[in-house]
């Protein structure tokens, strides 16, 4: 009977295949309770900004572009730019995640 020799690339991705199934059922239960997490000064500013911007009359075509701080934005390099939306709209959608739960007697009582 000839016997596999497992070698070192197999351990490896052993290793890393654990780790995604790991990191995917963090996340999922994360993904559950969004409105759980705290947030910073900053992020509360943020979510104060959201706010302001779903409950307005204004049709806005892209809200991570209002939600932007330029300053930061044009010192940052490409790469830390593509971080920095990425980073932002993920932030946006567990704001308005958590503005929708906040608000869904409020937004009823107006439709």
């Amino acid at each position: 009977m000839r016997r596999k020799i497992k070698g070192k690339l197999y351990y490896l991705a052993r290793d890393a295949k654990s780790r995604m199934r790991n990191y995917n059922r963090e996340k999922s239960v994360f993904e559950q309770l969004p409105y759980a997490k705290t947030y910073s000064g900053h992020d509360q500013e943020l979510y104060e900004r959201v706010c302001k911007m779903l409950l307005s009359d204004q049709v806005i075509i892209n809200p991570i572009q209002e939600l932007v701080d330029k300053k930061v934005y044009s010192s940052l390099s490409l790469e830390a730019k593509q971080r920095y939306i990425f980073d932002l709209s993920e932030k946006y959608k567990a704001m308005k995640i958590r503005f929708e739960r906040e608000h869904a007697g409020y937004v009823a009582n107006i439709v």
